[in-house]
């Protein structure tokens, strides 16, 4: 591509920005358009009653290479903190640990042969490279095999069951794979060692966007896209709510359905925008709780409980230095579910009865403020063969569609989406 290539990034999270930095690198100025009013995508940040923090969860881990990788090259991996983290289990009004050997075997909730298998499982993911004969086995059928009908009731079920609802039986085996790995491998002396980044991924954002516009890049937020169609002189067209404007190379890293949203305002063939609306993706609505009091001293604690349609929260106080307690409760479902209309009162009055179920000592007057965050397209629905059922990367010449699915079976994450999307921008230049 010559330099004077006019580029277009349609998406400012971790990896819009990280494509649009490295294409500055090698001497070009993209433009980035972002519907949102600020950049970072789900690692956006907001004031919290005073505290700028995620909307969403975010944590690292050891082998976050993508993401270390680029902390070095703005000089800040010293503010990348590492904590020996702990886990729990809530099951049956009860709070349990979790997420060790001996917790595991300490858990009187299952067999002895479960707990056997369940350990015996764990360290199989680990040794597991080549992944590709997981991709067309569904999930819930995997471990069921290891753990018994048994095991996966009681520690996997209600995991699935509320964060996939109906889809719950689709998921690749591939996919859960890839968690478990992940985390198994952020351990130091078998412990879980998770990190976080001093002030929070707007630390990162931040670091990026300076990066791009000091080089000569251009950021354009609260720009929705609205159309997208091939350019009559080649390259495409992109339509904003501010204009229009034709560049020689656009890639795309907003959610897939969503481009097929745009793609049917525009000049495109029907049977490219179907392959886009037809995947599948589900929801999160994402309460966020500042309290006096913390809950337990997890990280992350599972939840089985009936009472309660929450597969687990997270309390980041936990794992950041904050000055409060700070708890993220994320519900899951598919956006067309009757409960993702419910109105955020209702999602906060959910979430609070569950943290007070797991810890009896709550009071009403221990909650100091509540947040709650939506994002249409929070998470892909990985089925059995799933990279069969993306559409082509590149549907029109000189237009590139990516998500948080392009890098499956690895589950979304800011150092995953940093290291794709720089390497795409590497090899469209490869090949010129």
């Amino acid at each position: 591509m010559k330099k004077n290539s006019k580029i277009g990034i349609i998406g400012g999270g971790p990896m819009g920005l990280a494509l649009a930095y490295e294409f500055c690198l090698q001497g070009y100025k993209p433009t980035v358009f972002e519907a949102d009013n600020r950049l970072g995508g789900m690692a956006a940040c907001f004031d919290f009653e005073g505290l700028e923090i995620e909307r969403y969860y975010h944590f690292h881990c050891l082998n976050d290479s993508g993401f270390i990788n680029i902390l070095n090259e703005f000089g800040i991996k010293d503010q990348l903190k590492w904590k020996q983290t702990k886990m729990g289990f809530f099951y049956k009004n009860k709070l349990y640990k979790w997420g060790s050997i001996s917790s595991v075997i300490l858990f009187s909730k299952v067999s002895f042969i479960v707990k056997i298998r369940y350990l015996v499982h764990a360290a199989r993911c680990l040794l597991i490279k080549d992944w590709s004969h997981l991709d067309n086995i569904r999930a819930t059928d995997w471990l069921k095999k290891w753990l018994g009908n048994e095991g996966f009731n009681i520690l996997w079920e209600k995991l699935f069951s509320y964060k996939f609802y109906h889809y719950s039986n689709e998921i690749s085996a591939a996919w859960i794979w890839s968690r478990i790995r992940r985390l198994g491998k952020s351990r130091k002396f078998l412990k879980e060692t998770l990190g976080y980044l001093k002030y929070g991924s707007i630390q990162l954002i931040n670091q990026l966007s300076n990066s791009i516009i000091q080089r000569g890049g251009i950021i354009n937020l609260s720009s929705p896209v609205l159309k997208i169609n091939p350019s009559e002189i080649g390259g495409i067209d992109i339509k904003t709510n501010k204009g229009e404007e034709s560049f020689d190379l656009v890639i795309s890293t907003i959610p897939l359905p969503l481009v097929g949203e745009i793609f049917s305002r525009s000049e495109i063939n029907n049977s490219i925008t179907h392959k886009y609306k037809k995947l599948k993706y589900v929801a999160c609505v994402c309460v966020i709780f500042k309290t006096r009091k913390r809950v337990t001293k997890n990280f992350w604690t599972n939840i089985n409980d009936n009472r309660f349609s929450i597969p687990g929260i997270i309390e980041m106080s936990n794992l950041r230095e904050l000055p409060n307690n700070i708890t993220y409760i994320p519900f899951y479902m598919p956006e067309d579910h009757p409960d993702y209309f419910r109105k955020n009162e209702v999602f906060i009055s959910e979430a609070w009865d569950c943290l007070r179920s797991i810890n009896k000592k709550l009071k009403d007057n221990d909650l100091i403020a509540s947040h709650c965050s939506r994002y249409r397209f929070a998470q892909p629905v990985c089925g059995v063969n799933h990279r069969t059922n993306l559409p082509e990367q590149e549907p029109l010449p000189g237009l590139f569609t990516i998500d948080t699915s392009a890098y499956y079976p690895e589950d979304r994450g800011i150092s995953e989406s940093i290291e794709y999307g720089r390497n795409l921008a590497k090899n469209i230049l490869r090949k010129g």
